[in-house]
């Protein structure tokens, strides 16, 4: 199958979901649809996800098949929830903590339940990556009439939050890795990719996001060596690159100062706070360095003053880097449970691009490991390494190229057999 062709996808999606129980039914229609819920509520979002992962625990134990704990990143996942039991236990603010500590599980559950379990045929995945890409395209929308129609500086449409940025650098991620790839791979589709690179690359400097815009560099990066080196071609995707930067910020000066000259004199007030917020959490995992002070404790302690804030503005937070929060909050042991789990979800993705796949899969197991690489480097994730809305987009966006991850395995050894 050498293109992919949408209305038999469809007739074949229909056809797949009618073998399924009405339950899963609602299970797959709700993580099909969770990029647009994700715009409603984000507790709506939540609820479906902890059902999704709640229903799998209970089919886990009906049926006696636990064979998906056998994965890797399952078993360092389940470390660093222990781990965060214990921590929280011996903290000072215990039902607080242990509250934040079981809940972070359901998101990993979340995420085997969509892999092992829910999604199966290529067809369901490929009518929730078409979904994906239209929930991205709708931002890009939404952002050009919240820009229109409002003197906003900060995007907040449909969130009612700034989250426009985190939300289209975990949802589109994937699709920004299959077209720097199809540059890189010399496809048929070139000018497509490049119109939706720009466009792309347009909104995310838009939404101020900048860790999410240096993804963009990352992906150039990672395929400038892999899976062919190919200098040439990497000096002239980056000049292409550079040259979209160039005629953005000369029509955006301000936003200049903000990726470049801000960051480099050290005077951008964001970049200040997480230089003091990340001070904060490695000196709380120095001085509790066994089992740490339990989840979501370094801003609980900041709040009542348990704790030394080096923030410059004395904002009670989180330390706005998971590595960094899990050792601050978990300990040693914690922390490297979590860095195992991120190693091992990535190493993964790596094991499947050794397989000799079709077209359209060649791309897909390219295109999922650099996805999980740009999802876990270590800068990627600022928020609450325990918190809600943006963990749903992190696990939602791992969940997606998990399943993608598992149909190709799949369909490789049915080729094999």
């Amino acid at each position: 199958m050498k293109n992919l062709n949408l209305k038999h996808e469809y007739l074949e999606f229909l056809n797949s979901i009618k073998s399924k129980t009405n339950f899963q039914r609602i299970l797959i229609a709700s993580w099909i649809l969770m990029p647009f819920l994700m715009m409603l509520s984000k507790s709506l979002t939540d609820a479906l996800i902890t059902l999704i992962a709640f229903s799998f625990l209970i089919r886990s134990t009906i049926k006696f098949s636990w064979s998906w704990l056998r994965v890797n990143w399952v078993k360092w996942a389940l470390l660093f929830f222990a781990t965060s039991i214990i921590s929280a236990f011996f903290s000072s603010l215990v039902t607080s903590s242990l509250g934040n500590g079981i809940g972070w599980i359901r998101f990993p559950i979340f995420a085997a339940a969509i892999s092992y379990w829910l999604i199966k045929e290529k067809q369901i995945l490929y009518i929730a990556l078409f979904t994906n890409f239209m929930s991205l395209l709708f931002i890009f929308v939404l952002m050009s009439l919240e820009s229109i129609m409002t003197s906003h500086e900060i995007f907040s449409w449909p969130f009612k939050n700034p989250l426009n940025g985190p939300f289209i650098h975990r949802i589109g991620i994937i699709f920004y890795c299959i077209s720097v790839l199809n540059l890189f791979i010399n496809s048929k589709y070139r000018i497509f990719s490049i119109f939706f690179i720009s466009i792309s690359l347009f909104f995310s400097l838009l939404s101020g996001h900048r860790v999410g815009t240096f993804s963009f560099l990352l992906i150039i990066l990672i395929c400038t060596f892999w899976p062919k080196f190919n200098l040439k071609k990497s000096i002239l995707i980056t000049f292409g690159f550079l040259s979209l930067l160039f005629v953005y910020f000369i029509f955006n000066p301000s936003d200049f100062d903000r990726y470049f000259f801000d960051i480099i004199n050290l005077t951008n007030t964001s970049l200040l706070q997480y230089l003091g917020q990340w001070k904060t959490g490695i000196l709380v995992f120095i001085e509790n360095p066994l089992i740490g002070i339990g989840p979501t404790n370094v801003q609980n302690y900041l709040e009542i003053n348990l704790i030394e804030n080096f923030d410059p503005f004395n904002n009670s937070e989180h330390p706005h880097n998971h590595y960094i929060q899990a050792f601050a909050e978990t300990g040693v042991f914690g922390g490297t449970f979590y860095c195992l789990m991120a190693i091992s979800i990535i190493l993964n993705f790596y094991k499947t691009t050794k397989l000799q796949l079709n077209y359209i899969n060649r791309y897909f197991k390219f295109s999922i490991f650099i996805t999980s690489v740009c999802l876990f480097w270590p800068f990627s994730n600022g928020h609450d390494l325990f918190g809600q809305q943006q963990n749903s987009y992190l696990w939602y966006a791992l969940s997606l190229i998990m399943a993608l991850g598992c149909i190709i395995k799949n369909t490789n050894r049915a080729s094999n057999t």
